[in-house]
């Protein structure tokens, strides 16, 4: 009884894990359906913004949240998937922030993004 017990114990914690790594556990389609939809460049008001001043800005300043990457902010710019590879919004990101490396963004601190 005891083997048939481990048995079924060992097959769900497998199940668990094949589940988690394929279909993942955080439901992202809910998280896409609550943020604001953006029909400009700007975003919403809960996050500090600037822009240059002149009418061919080629960045935004964008206050990190918790859970932010620079791709997912910078697709929330763009309001789409970004029309450039990650390794040019990786490039892009350096030069603009003085070569800061796009993994070691902190949350709190504002970092201008490119805009596409």
């Amino acid at each position: 009884m005891i083997r048939l017990f481990i048995a079924a114990l060992i097959c769900i914690t497998i199940f668990s894990i094949y589940y988690d790594l394929s279909k993942g556990t955080i439901p992202i389609a809910n998280e896409q359906q609550a943020a604001p939809v953006m029909t400009t460049p700007s975003l919403t008001e809960e996050q500090d913004t600037d822009t240059e001043t002149d009418s061919n800005a080629t960045y935004i300043e964008v206050e990190v949240k918790a859970g932010d990457t620079v791709l997912t902010v910078a697709e929330r710019i763009a309001n789409k998937p970004i029309p450039v590879s990650i390794t040019q919004l990786v490039e892009d990101f350096q030069i603009l922030n003085e070569g800061m490396a796009p993994e070691k963004i902190q949350v709190g601190k504002t970092y201008k993004f490119p805009l596409y």
